[in-house]
């Protein structure tokens, strides 16, 4: 649900922004240790550690993730409403 005064942003290519970057601990569960590679021997699930999650920063800014999957700092993202393709930096290039 979105705050009265929030508004969908897009990356500088056009692709929706979807979600924040997040970093979250978890443990998966193994059955042992490999003696020659010292390679976990996994099974079962994996538990998170859901007190963990951070959200990921650039430069001190948030990193926001497009549905293409790319990460962007807010200060490249263009408002839905005013995004038109040829003002896209990418299309400079």
């Amino acid at each position: 649900m979105k705050a009265d005064s929030s508004c969908d942003f897009l990356s500088p290519d056009g692709a929706l922004i979807v979600g924040t970057s997040e970093k979250i601990f978890a443990t998966a569960s193994i059955s042992g240790i490999d003696p020659t590679t010292g390679e976990p021997l996994y099974f079962g699930g994996t538990e998170v550690h859901w007190d963990t999650q951070k959200t990921l920063e650039r430069g001190g800014k948030i990193l926001f993730v497009c549905s293409e999957g790319n990460e962007w700092t807010f200060d490249q993202l263009v408002p839905a409403l005013t995004y038109e393709p040829e003002q896209s930096p990418l299309s400079l290039r």
